[in-house]
């Protein structure tokens, strides 16, 4: 056992020698690091007293004003755990891994879902372009821009997406203002926006101007559509204007419409409950259209309102 944990410990640290000491982001992979199978401590899970006992060395060596360099493991949720108890079992704060597994709202179910954990508390910063990131990594990037211009503190690449990482750094006022208030998530990833809300020319044709209800977010035929948020399915149908919809009811009178979809699932029938972030379709080009996308709409009390109020449009 001792020269297991040796030789893992060695493993750890080889995987997580400083970005300046290699001129690149410090490659990592979530199907290769350590995988902790139980929290139960009954279970004398090898990898979960490691990942504790790296967590606890870490605390004290940011205390102490030393370097901090995290190493990283997996964990897969297989109960009804949230983010917040999961953060107080393995001691570390969930500002600190919600980004790196692109959880950007709190009420996102975590069952079945494999986290990276890193065993160390701070800030992981998307290097993304702003236009593929959801609003609070938006927020994030923006909030630290002098920061990522330093070359100094070290960088990620996880699963072949960057990170820069800010030792002990929490969530700002208004950065946890946004993960705590799960109104809106981005319906699609990797949009481009071709038509706005409010008044517009006719796409069509026949220059006739129209209010337009929604945004329209050019994806490529069969991409993912989420729920923006939780809510239930209160219709679905197909039309020739909008082709195959689907509408879900978030209560307190706000209602989010997805048109122009190529498929529905099944799971999104009338009446099913989902879950901010959840698949519930795929886009297309259905209805009266001039390429793929996706059209959403924001009802708010029986009014339409502009989606950009509630996302990083």
């Amino acid at each position: 056992m001792a020269k297991i944990r040796a030789f893992l410990c060695a493993a750890l640290l080889l995987a997580a020698l400083p970005a300046k000491a290699q001129n690149a982001p410090i490659q990592i992979k979530k199907s290769r690091v350590p995988q902790i199978n139980s929290l139960n401590v009954r279970d004398k899970d090898f990898m979960l007293k490691q990942f504790d006992d790296e967590v606890e060395e870490n605390k004290r060596l940011f205390t102490s004003g030393k370097e901090v360099i995290p190493s990283f493991y997996a964990y897969t949720v297989n109960n009804d755990d949230d983010l917040f108890n999961l953060a107080g079992r393995f001691c570390i704060r969930y500002d600190s891994f919600c980004i790196l597994n692109g959880i950007t709202g709190s009420g996102e179910y975590l069952k079945g879902k494999t986290l990276l954990l890193p065993s160390a508390d701070g800030i992981f910063v998307p290097m993304e372009e702003s236009k593929n990131l959801s609003a609070l990594e938006f927020l994030l990037q923006k909030n630290r821009l002098a920061l990522l211009e330093d070359t100094k503190h070290l960088r990620y690449n996880i699963d072949g997406k960057d990170f820069a990482f800010f030792p002990g750094e929490k969530f700002t006022t208004t950065e946890r203002a946004f993960f705590l208030d799960t109104t809106m998530q981005l319906p699609v990833k990797n949009y481009r926006i071709t038509s706005r809300y409010g008044q517009r020319t006719n796409p069509l044709g026949g220059n006739k101007t129209q209010f337009h209800r929604g945004v329209d977010m050019a994806v490529p035929n069969g991409s993912s559509v989420f729920a923006c948020k939780s809510g239930t399915v209160s219709g679905r149908g197909e039309n020739a204007v909008y082709g195959k919809w689907i509408q879900i009811d978030h209560g307190r009178g706000m209602t989010s419409f997805y048109a122009h979809l190529s498929s529905i699932l099944d799971s999104a029938q009338k009446g099913a409950v989902v879950r901010a972030g959840e698949l519930i379709a795929k886009s297309g080009s259905t209805g009266q259209v001039t390429g793929p996308h996706l059209h959403f709409e924001i009802w708010l009390n029986g009014k339409t309102v502009d989606p950009s109020a509630y996302g990083n449009f």
